[in-house]
């Protein structure tokens, strides 16, 4: 059986990680050089002229003598943890296949529960914050699908009580491998509810490919696609291109 390339992909070992971001300074200046890649300029007058406090670890704009920290403004400000700590459990999250508990990066962080939730919902949120203003582009695949269990004795499949509908929208590259994926929940897989989805989560000029359920043709593109035949069901249908009308 051929191995999944996507399960054996090179990642980061821990003493790479380590090596990369084991000092608070290290830490320090990937914050820094995110923040101000060109060097540093004053956010109150633009002035690039600077000196250091290092008492308080701050930069001060010699014209205007604004003191600007690094951290200022970002899921780090006003920590009490070290940059190393947020560091560290930025590479947990992002390293467990299934995931990781609040109870279980406290122990690697050597932190309480409390602070490692908080860490981990921050950390997500700006994740998620960052991820939602990203549509998907390229080749997107789109689909339907409902989040709840089976119920005995009630209406299967479609429009079964208890299920609650929602689209899957997946970036993939152009061989088909998944890249990124976008859920939203819809009121109904009617056309209004899908083009409102793909309205938010897909670039105009993506390249769309659908199983040919109906409701997927409101998804704006130039041409019109024919409906698949009954013996093309449940295969993906063409690619097509949204337009931006």
């Amino acid at each position: 059986m051929a191995r999944n390339a996507v399960q054996f992909q090179k990642g980061l070992s821990e003493p790479a990680f380590d090596r990369q971001y084991g000092t608070e300074e290290q830490c320090r200046a990937v914050v820094v050089a995110a923040r101000w890649p060109d060097g540093f300029w004053c956010p109150a007058c633009g002035g690039r002229e600077h000196s250091m406090v290092t008492t308080r670890d701050l930069f001060q704009c010699t014209a205007c003598r604004r003191q600007t920290s690094p951290i200022a403004g970002t899921i780090f400000a006003s920590t009490k943890l070290p940059l190393r700590t947020w560091f560290r459990a930025m590479y947990h999250l992002t390293q467990s296949k299934q995931g990781i508990s609040s109870i279980e990066l406290g122990r690697r962080l050597g932190v309480t529960q409390t602070t490692a939730w908080m860490v981990k919902h921050k950390l997500a949120q700006a994740m998620l914050e960052r991820d939602a203003t990203k549509p998907l582009t390229g080749r997107v695949e789109i689909d339907d699908a409902y989040l709840g269990g089976e119920r005995s004795g009630g209406k299967r499949g479609r429009g079964a009580p208890g299920k609650t509908p929602f689209a899957a929208a997946v970036e993939t590259t152009p061989e088909g491998k998944p890249v990124r994926l976008k859920l939203g929940r819809v009121t109904s897989f009617c056309g209004t509810s899908i083009a409102g989805f793909a309205k938010r989560s897909l670039d105009p000029a993506c390249t769309v490919v659908s199983d040919g359920l109906q409701c997927f043709a409101s998804v704006p593109t130039p041409d019109a696609p024919t409906k698949p035949s009954r013996r093309d069901r449940g295969r993906p249908r063409p690619a097509r291109r949204r337009s931006s009308g």
